[in-house]
């Protein structure tokens, strides 16, 4: 699987579809998988959503896109793809029903409703639509790259959500500082997300080099007229490196709900593995005081808390040999604050048996209040580097408040209740997983760790219907 898509929300439930092979745990001809929650910890599968149609315009394949309800029919966006020789030609594509358990689907017979990009628009390089209710009307967004390889979203208007007109870009490359971090030859999978104080647009970017790979998530906080979108602040979204293509939905209270796609590389063909991909825990969208995006873990997640232990205060002296943590057994959950004191740096390390090759190590430097995740050597999970960075907003003091959720291969870390880093980790020995911290430069405090078994039988899943 690869990136969520329609995230939807009928009598309380909440509907995810994902981009699927059912094939095969490789990428391929993509269907639309499909499972609902009414808890966002219990997940149950649905018949596929979406299969590609032999001869259509979504021959190759039925890539990304959004679900939007319009009277008591849901009206499901998505990217067509068809093979041009070795070009392959995107369209925008409609799926409809009215089944209340959204089952049953149909596809237009008017597909692909958008038959190709407009003009300075590679057409393999045009997807991923996101509709939402404009007003008195529909909008649309589009990710985009344009032939000179510049990242773009492209704009669309409809009032019956199936005749659309081009109305224009959004946002591009060129219209963001070089320095924020959104340079790519492609903005994929755009989402726009709308508070009182601001409007949200988050991208995924695409990596110049080496060829084209997915890379990081953007965020643009500022509004959206119908000139454009006019930044107030960019960033860099979730601290990686595996954490890509988010989609969003608004929950029945009014929190703004996200899940991405934790990328790897595929099985080699020897290997008896059955799956490739998964997708991250549910977390929340916010805008912080400072105009920041902040993103936190869904509270829902703590039903998964299982037995738990309270170890603390802790001195940590600097420049020893690093504090070992009380770890309660897999899949875990850690919560730590840490005062810094005089330390130069806290380091917090996960390991699985080789005390001089951690799996991940997390370095906070409270001066300039930076956070830097690194994992393993150069671990190849969709191309991407093996370290990503961030800094911590100044709210709450110079303290490092840590949780990480353990889940065999994917670690989920939330610091300061506002940054969230995703991590898929390498493969790891059979001994038991370590954690650990240390004070650098100078002493420093563990105030507090508590920590939880999880009851992964809680979100069981069972394998999806295929019809």
């Amino acid at each position: 699987m690869n990136d969520p898509n329609g995230l939807l929300l009928v009598d309380g439930r909440l509907h995810v579809t994902y981009q699927h092979n059912p094939d095969e745990p490789h990428w391929g001809r993509m269907h639309w998988g499909h499972a609902v929650s009414d808890d966002l910890v219990t997940w149950r599968h649905l018949p596929l959503v979406l299969s590609p149609g032999e001869g259509g315009p979504d021959a190759f394949g039925c890539w990304s896109g959004n679900i939007v309800i319009d009277g008591g029919t849901a009206a499901l966006f998505y990217t067509g793809v068809r093979l041009e020789g070795a070009l392959r030609w995107q369209s925008i594509c409609r799926a409809m029903s009215t089944d209340d358990e959204l089952v049953a689907w149909s596809k237009d017979p008017g597909n692909p409703l958008i038959a190709g990009p407009p003009p300075g628009i590679q057409p393999d390089l045009f997807r991923d639509p996101f509709v939402w209710r404009d007003g008195d009307r529909w909008g649309m967004l589009v990710g985009a790259g344009t032939t000179a390889g510049r990242g773009m979203v492209l704009r669309y208007a409809s009032s019956d959500l199936r005749a659309w007109t081009y109305v224009g870009p959004v946002l591009s490359v060129d219209d963001v500082d070089p320095s924020a971090g959104g340079d790519g030859p492609m903005w994929e999978c755009p989402q726009l997300l709308r508070f009182e104080s601001a409007d949200v647009l988050i991208v995924s970017v695409l990596d110049r080099l080496p060829g084209i790979r997915p890379s990081h998530v953007m965020a643009f906080v500022g509004r959206l007229h119908d000139e454009g979108f006019a930044i107030d602040h960019a960033q860099q979204l979730g601290m990686g490196p595996d954490f890509y293509a988010p989609a969003t939905v608004t929950l029945g209270d009014g929190r703004q709900l996200l899940l991405g796609w934790i990328p790897e590389d595929p099985p080699a063909p020897s290997s008896d593995r059955t799956w490739a991909g998964s997708l991250t825990l549910p977390r929340i969208v916010s805008i912080d005081a400072d105009g920041r995006v902040s993103l936190t873990l869904a509270g829902e997640l703590t039903s998964l808390r299982g037995a738990g232990g309270r170890t603390g205060p802790r001195e940590l002296i600097a420049d020893a040999e690093a504090t070992l943590l009380a770890m309660p057994g897999e899949p875990f959950e850690l919560a730590a604050t840490i005062e810094p004191g005089d330390a130069a740096e806290i380091v917090v390390e996960l390991g699985d048996g080789d005390p001089t090759d951690p799996e991940v190590r997390l370095t906070y430097r409270p001066a300039d209040r930076s956070l830097a995740v690194a994992r393993r050597g150069i671990v190849r999970v969709a191309g991407r580097s093996a370290m990503t960075a961030a800094t911590l907003p100044t709210a709450g003091g110079h303290d490092l408040r840590l949780r990480m959720i353990v889940d065999a291969s994917i670690l989920e870390i939330e610091t300061n209740a506002h940054t969230m880093a995703t991590i898929r980790l390498p493969s790891r020995s059979p001994a038991p997983r370590t954690a650990t911290v240390a004070a650098i430069g100078g002493p420093a405090r563990l105030a507090s760790l508590e920590t939880w078994t999880l009851e992964p039988h809680r979100g069981t899943l069972v394998r999806p219907p295929t019809a």
